[in-house]
């Protein structure tokens, strides 16, 4: 398949902030590997530092899941000269080309950054829970960046590798 020259160059750009976006995910978890999971305590007695690691993880996720979602996905569709209609439609997209195993999964990880984006005092249960789904959840959302990696290296496109702690 060729791609759109004009929107190629977009999907450079938006895959160098993934790559930087996903690494920065990938040491946030191996800083708090001995943290999780959360408990209602341990978080209301964590330091600051804790408190510091885990605020960055959560907005690394937020800003990986957004990433992927809000900009590459739209990318990809774009270089190959498709016009997405909607959310629902692109994710579709995406999991016709393996990049999503299912689209209700990529729902999930959604609906997880929206459940600690907003941080309420009263509702720290809530907070722990999703703190505790986004450290599960977080290398398969580094797996979907990585399947959108070998998805345009296959259209023939160099891009950089994504860097992760883990290996």
């Amino acid at each position: 398949m060729i791609l759109n020259p004009r929107y190629l160059k977009l999907l450079v750009l938006n895959w160098s902030q993934v790559c930087r976006t996903a690494q920065r995910l990938s040491i946030s978890l191996s800083r708090l590997e001995d943290s999780f999971p959360l408990t209602f305590e341990s978080l209301s007695n964590a330091d600051e530092d804790l408190l510091e690691r885990l605020d960055a993880f959560r907005v690394r996720y937020g800003d990986l899941q957004d990433s992927l979602g809000g900009k590459i996905f739209r990318s990809i569709l774009m270089a190959e000269d498709e016009s997405p209609l909607n959310m629902a439609d692109i994710l579709n997209r995406m999991e016709k080309r393996a990049i999503l195993d299912s689209a209700d999964e990529w729902r999930k990880y959604r609906d997880i950054r929206n459940a600690f984006a907003h941080d309420y005092p009263d509702e720290a249960i809530q907070r722990v829970n999703a703190l505790n789904l986004a450290f599960q959840t977080s290398k398969s959302i580094i797996d979907i960046a990585e399947n959108v990696y070998h998805y345009i290296s296959r259209q023939g496109i160099e891009l950089q590798r994504i860097a992760r702690a883990d290996k």
